[in-house]
């Protein structure tokens, strides 16, 4: 696991957002929960936009803000919870400990997507999916999905077929 199983290459920002949304209401039609999901890639490359793409393809109509300065928000969907973490600023993992991370492990409902897992060792261990970001032009991303458990595993085999309309 670890490989990537999914490569997407999305010319554009809408590309990016229909691509996103799809995925995500992908998951959610099949029960994918609980899923954490680990954002990388360099500032810009598009992660908060795809967060965001995630959350209006799950009918969030409200306001995305990005958490850099807040490290998270909140999004109560339905029998879901989506939680948006950007660990870019994280000071220590002790700080994570602080906003409730090991209760958002055990929780059944919850989708966790955290930019910049990396600089939380501890939550990169627990990701089941990890999707890195390239910045490939000036609008252009490409997108690699890997599996990093089981949970992982059956997300990505549930998107599968959107190869045909994304992948390099």
């Amino acid at each position: 696991m670890g490989e990537p199983g999914l490569v997407l290459s999305l010319p554009s920002e809408p590309r990016l957002v229909e691509a996103a949304g799809e995925i995500a209401r992908s998951w959610r039609r099949d029960g994918r929960m609980p899923l954490i999901v680990g954002l990388r890639g360099e500032l810009g490359s598009g992660k908060t936009s795809w967060v965001r793409a995630m959350l209006r393809g799950l009918g969030h109509a409200g306001r995305v803000p990005s958490p850099t300065y807040t490290l998270l928000e909140e999004y109560p969907l339905g029998e879901l919870v989506l939680v948006h973490l950007d660990l870019y600023r994280l000071a220590s993992g002790e700080e994570l400990e602080n906003l409730g991370v090991r209760d958002w492990l055990d929780r059944p409902d919850l989708w966790l997507l955290a930019e910049w897992p990396e600089r939380a060792g501890r939550l990169l261990a627990h990701c089941d999916l990890t999707v890195d970001f390239e910045i490939t032009g000036e609008a252009s991303r490409r997108v690699a999905i890997a599996a990093a458990s089981e949970a992982g595993q059956a997300a990505l085999g549930s998107i599968r077929d959107i190869d045909s309309r994304y992948s390099s």
